[in-house]
């Protein structure tokens, strides 16, 4: 029986989770240490998927006679270059500009409640009592 055998391979399984954890924090992802391995491969997939769709959908909306320095159509050539070039640099793009454009639009906050009139607050209440 070998010692070195199991303590061996319980060194390398700890080695190889460290690099994973070094390796998502340098994509900029983070890193469950209890997300199963197939949710992780479904849910990177799922995400690349979203992007080429997003970009695809935009292209298609692109503007008919655009001129060579139109805005939109720029942005649209730069995004379609991106995604031929780096796919993971886009989909950090796009999440990048979803979360800025979420925190420039904020959800509608409720209304305040209203507040009594100043009328109504100054009024004392009279008490009725007995006097006579």
């Amino acid at each position: 029986m070998s010692v070195a055998g199991p303590l061996a391979a319980l060194t390398a399984h700890l080695h190889a989770a460290a690099l994973a954890r070094l390796e998502a924090a340098a994509q900029g992802e983070p890193f469950d240490p209890h997300e199963l391995a197939s949710a992780r491969r479904f849910r990177q997939a799922w995400e690349a998927g979203r992007t080429v769709q997003q970009v695809e959908a935009a292209l298609q909306r692109r503007p008919a006679n655009a001129g060579p320095l139109n805005s939109h159509a720029l942005v649209l050539h730069s995004l379609a270059l991106m995604r031929e070039l780096s796919p993971d640099y886009l989909r950090r793009f796009l999440l990048v500009a979803e979360s800025l454009q979420a925190l420039e639009h904020p959800a509608a906050a409720p209304a305040p409640a209203r507040a009594r009139s100043a009328k109504a607050a100054r009024k004392p209440r009279r008490s009725r009592s007995s006097d006579s």
